[in-house]
């Protein structure tokens, strides 16, 4: 946003009105920034439990063949 773009803002709807504009993009985007990390972080996170899963499911598996066999 221009220097210019906020003195016309503040021309034709008041100070208070585009304090809220600036206010309200730049809480917008610092929410949007912190969500996308949220979700690589939780995306991570999946993929761990679902390895974890796999591992144990494999443990598991190993697990009854031994008893199996005895």
């Amino acid at each position: 946003m221009q220097v210019t773009d906020i003195v016309s803002m503040v021309a034709n709807v008041g100070f208070p009105v585009t304090l809220c504009f600036i206010l309200i993009k730049y809480v917008l985007q610092t929410v949007g920034e912190k969500l996308d990390k949220m979700e690589a972080s939780l995306r991570t996170l999946s993929e761990e439990v679902h390895h974890l899963d796999e591992l144990s499911d494999g443990e598991q598996a190993t697990t009854a063949t031994a008893t199996s066999k005895k």
